[in-house]
């Protein structure tokens, strides 16, 4: 009992304390600071092994079930089933009305259910719903499966979101959605060549794409069903943390206003978060990033065939900007700090993709349009790891925050893929200049979304400042 008073203490020490320089000559809190910070890495080193490692691969399992149309269509996919003109962007856009259709209530069902039990079960289901695919016939089958894929997916991203919320304090929480959204690229850079692998089996009634979708669903089920032992609720609730850890990140949590894993959400607190209006204007920063990560994760396959590059080479060289995206999001933290701010380095990495989308619009020069995909795909997967967390750590004074940002986060990047799934038309190829100016468009309108965040911010904070607001919370900018 008396260790738990101590680290209750130490749990509750003054936010400005992580980041004060303290006193050579004030030993008492010099030791006090680093006693909480050994704690702190402690607990983070336990979560980050566990729940965040795992979630990692179940969610480079979900980009790449996902994306894994993209690499079905470069290997007989549309042939097989009578698509013409595009049904391909149909069938993509299906899988985004069903993934919408239930993710606004999402992070309530987990809420209610629990993460250890409902990240899992839709695990399950995705990877079953994916390995469907494999026996479909017709595109009309294609189209129904999309949608029952997209239901299937639903609420895992925003419940991911919502439980990282619970267990890293703010000052953790941006690096490691960074480090969750890196699995979208590294998704693409394992599913191209793993996808080129498997399309080379050869059977005499199972098709190369039929191959793609049967052993990426079931390489997912079997991931999918170890997460109902290795899923925890909530700090309070996890089995594999002492007592006194708990205590501890209890306390430190609950000091600075984040302890929310049994706290409850109601109607009110939803709709006081949903009408503030710099949520939605930050939400569209991130569905520009998102917007240029689907053009990469979907149609990087068929802009590199378009080049006249062979199916095979396509997809082994769809991996390329993903990579670009994997170093990006692994410096996205840097990027940060070396901007000073989170709006600025937002700007930077849409102004990356900017000029990407720039490149491949102008001209149909191989090495150049690479360089451009590259680029795209380096500013729209850094974003992600920079504009998620900043709208999630901006709002996590409370639970209600913290589940609707996560949940409206998800929604919007899941929104930008219908405008993905519509504007790289087969009739536009090989420059798809219309898609291009899309992305264009949306990232520009994205660059000045950050920066009107922004001064919105400033002016919030000095509101704070001026009404003396005692629990220390200010807009993270």
């Amino acid at each position: 009992m008396a260790r738990s008073a101590e680290l209750a203490s130490v749990g509750s020490l003054p936010s400005k304390v992580e980041y004060a320089e303290v006193e050579s000559g004030d030993e008492p809190e010099a030791d006090e600071h680093k006693h909480s910070d050994v704690w702190m890495r402690r607990y983070c080193r336990k979560i980050d092994c566990r729940i965040l490692a795992y979630l990692m691969v179940l969610n480079v399992l979900n980009q790449s079930d996902r994306g894994s149309i993209g690499v079905a269509k470069v290997v007989g996919l549309e042939g097989d089933l009578g698509m013409v003109k595009n049904d391909f962007n149909v069938a993509a856009t299906l899988f985004t009305v069903g993934y919408l259709s239930m993710e606004p209530f999402s992070n309530f069902v987990l809420k209610r259910v629990g993460a250890s039990k409902l990240l899992p079960t839709l695990g399950v289901l995705w990877g079953a719903v994916c390995m469907a695919q494999g026996a479909i016939s017709t595109k009309a089958q294609l189209f129904a499966i999309r949608v029952l894929l997209g239901v299937a997916e639903c609420g895992f991203t925003a419940g991911t979101l919502l439980i990282l919320g619970f267990f890293y304090p703010k000052r953790k929480l941006t690096a490691r959605v960074g480090f969750f959204y890196l699995s979208s690229p590294l998704a693409n850079v394992v599913s191209g060549p793993l996808a080129s692998g498997l399309s080379q089996i050869h059977h005499h009634t199972i098709r190369r794409w039929q191959w793609v979708f049967l052993l990426e669903g079931a390489i997912t089920v079997v991931v999918a069903l170890l997460g109902y032992y290795v899923l925890q609720d909530h700090p309070e609730r996890c089995r594999f943390l002492s007592a006194d850890e708990k205590d501890f990140i209890a306390s430190y949590k609950r000091q600075e206003g984040t302890l929310g894993g049994s706290q409850h959400i109601t109607l009110g607190d939803v709709r006081r978060v949903l009408g503030d209006w710099q949520l939605w204007v930050l939400l569209f920063a991130t569905f520009a990033t998102c917007e240029a990560g689907n053009s990469v994760t979907v149609f990087a396959p068929e802009l590199i065939n378009e080049l006249g590059f062979s199916s095979t080479q396509s997809q082994a060289l769809s991996a390329l900007p993903s990579i670009c995206g994997c170093v990006a999001i692994l410096l996205s933290g840097r990027i940060v700090r070396a901007c000073g701010s989170h709006w600025l380095a937002g700007c930077l990495v849409l102004a990356t993709s900017l000029v990407g989308s720039v490149i491949m619009a102008a001209t149909v020069n191989i090495p150049a349009r690479m360089f451009g995909l590259c680029l795209l795909g380096t500013g729209g997967f850094a974003g992600l790891g920079i504009l998620p967390g900043w709208n999630i750590t901006a709002y996590s004074r409370t639970v209600a925050d913290s589940a609707v940002a996560s949940a409206m986060t998800v929604f919007y990047g899941a929104l930008s893929n219908t405008v993905s799934s519509n504007v790289f038309l087969n009739s536009d190829a090989p420059r798809f200049a219309i898609g291009h100016s899309v992305n264009i468009a949306i990232l520009a309108a994205g660059i000045l979304a950050c920066v009107a965040v922004r001064a919105s911010m400033c002016r919030r904070n000095r509101q704070l400042d001026h009404a003396g607001d005692a629990n220390g919370f200010r807009f993270a900018l």
